[in-house]
């Protein structure tokens, strides 16, 4: 493929996505299920950077009454809520799978149909600043904000299991 870039162009490219790797270093390694999670006394997940990410029981449990019992094996914590650079902004969209985008809606107030009929919805969740101010205030250790690597950077980025 025929890339216009010069030298100086793809050094600088190199340098950014590294830091934005280091920037994300506390992220989770993965994700752990709610109901698992339910069950532990001091319930945490490992980060990137081999650090442990400490959720509050009191938070699980909040959140495990706001969500039907049957989703709580699929919703993964914690949350990672992707500030995306390319889209503008403070422009945020919810990474991983369908049901946390819509566990988001639910605790924002935004989602007025149930947990079955959102299963289908394929739109993607955009947030905004205030939104994610409020999320963090209300399950403040259940969610992480991450820094989303723009597209054309992609390349040089890290390959995760």
């Amino acid at each position: 493929m025929f890339n216009s870039k010069s030298t100086l162009e793809r050094t600088f490219d190199v340098l950014l996505a590294r830091e934005l790797r280091n920037l994300n270093a506390y992220l989770p390694k993965q994700r752990r299920p709610l109901s698992e999670l339910l069950k532990i006394t001091d319930p945490t997940v490992e980060a990137v950077d081999g650090s442990s990410i400490l959720l509050k029981n009191s938070e699980l449990e909040a959140l495990a009454k706001l969500i039907p019992s049957e989703f709580h094996d699929r919703l993964k914590l914690p949350i990672i809520i992707l500030r995306r650079m390319e889209l503008g902004r403070s422009i945020y969209t919810v990474s991983g799978e369908k049901i946390e985008e819509f566990t988001v809606q639910k605790i924002l107030g935004k989602a007025e149909e149930g947990y079955y009929k959102k299963q289908s919805d394929s739109e993607p969740v955009f947030l905004y600043r205030p939104e994610v101010s409020e999320l963090l205030r209300m399950f403040h250790s259940l969610f992480v904000i991450a820094f989303g690597i723009p597209r054309e950077l992609s390349d040089y980025a890290p390959k995760r299991d």
